[in-house]
C-alpha cells in the first residue's frame, strides 16, 4: 500500500490526516501511523497493509518507536542536511583549484555524506534495517567531520582580511558545510544522540497510545 492509498483509507476513519508515516515491524509486515487533527492535539490511530487500524497496544507502541528512533538517527546523522552540504562541497571543489590537500578533504566528506543523500528519501519506511543503514554512514561521516572543520580553519588563517581575496570563498563553503552537517547536532556523536533520544521514542509512543482514536485492546 502506499503512501496516499494509507491516507484515503486513514479518512475513512478519522478524518483527513496531517501525516502518514510508514513503518516495518520486526516480522517485515508494513504499518502506517496516521496523524488527525484534535483541537490544540493530535488522535492517532496505526493501520496494516490492508488497511485495518491496530488495537494492540504492543503493536502500536512498537511502530511508533521504531518511526521516532528513525526520525532521531536522521537528525544525528546530519542526513537531513546531506543534500544541501553535498552542494555547498561541490562548490568549494570548484574553488580548492590546485589546493590537492584541501581537495582531498572535500571529497572525503562528499563520499562520507553520500549513502546519506541516498539512504535518507522524501518518503521513507521505518525499520531496523534503515536504522542500521543510517547508523553506518553517521560513523563515516564523524571520522571526517573533525578532518573537515581542520581544513576550513587552515583555510581561514591564510585570508588576510582583504574582501574579495582568494580563498575567500573556499572557506565560505567549507565553513557553511562545517555549519549544515552540525545544524541537527554533532555528527560524531551520533551514539550519544541516538541513546538519548529513545527516552523521546518511548515518549511518543506513549503519546499515540493515549491519544489513539479506537478502544484498544486490553493488556495483562
Amino acid at each position: 500500500m502506499r503512501i496516499v492509498e494509507a491516507a484515503a483509507l486513514a479518512s475513512r476513519h478519522g478524518g483527513e490526516p496531517t501525516a502518514v508515516l510508514a513503518a516495518r515491524t520486526t516480522a517485515g509486515e508494513i504499518r502506517f501511523a496516521c496523524a488527525f487533527p484534535r483541537g490544540e492535539s493530535l488522535g492517532w490511530l496505526v493501520f496494516d497493509g490492508d488497511g485495518r487500524p491496530l488495537t494492540a497496544v504492543h503493536e502500536i507502541r512498537e511502530i511508533a518507536e521504531i518511526i521516532a528512533m528513525c526520525e532521531t538517527a536522521e537528525e544525528a546523522s546530519a542526513g537531513l542536511a546531506a543534500p544541501e552540504a553535498d552542494a555547498a562541497l561541490r562548490r568549494a571543489l570548484q574553488f580548492a583549484a590546485d589546493d590537492e590537500p584541501v581537495a582531498l578533504a572535500v571529497r572525503a566528506m562528499r563520499e562520507a555524506i553520500a549513502p546519506l543523500v541516498v539512504t535518507v528519501p522524501a518518503v521513507r519506511v521505518a525499520d531496523g534495517g534503515y536504522l542500521d543503514r543510517v547508523a553506518v554512514a553517521a560513523g563515516l561521516v564523524g571520522d571526517r567531520f573533525d578532518y573537515l572543520k581542520e581544513t576550513a580553519y587552515s583555510v581561514s588563517a591564510r585570508l588576510g582580511g582583504t574582501p574579495g581575496e582568494v580563498g575567500e570563498e573556499l572557506a565560505e563553503q567549507l565553513w557553511s558545510t562545517v555549519r549544515l552537517l552540525a545544524r541537527d547536532g554533532a555528527p560524531d556523536r551520533f551514539r550519544e544522540s541516538v541513546e538519548g533520544g529513545m527516552a523521546a521514542a518511548q515518549a511518543f509512543a506513549d503519546d499515540v497510545v493515549d491519544h489513539y482514536l479506537i478502544e484498544l485492546e486490553e493488556t495483562l
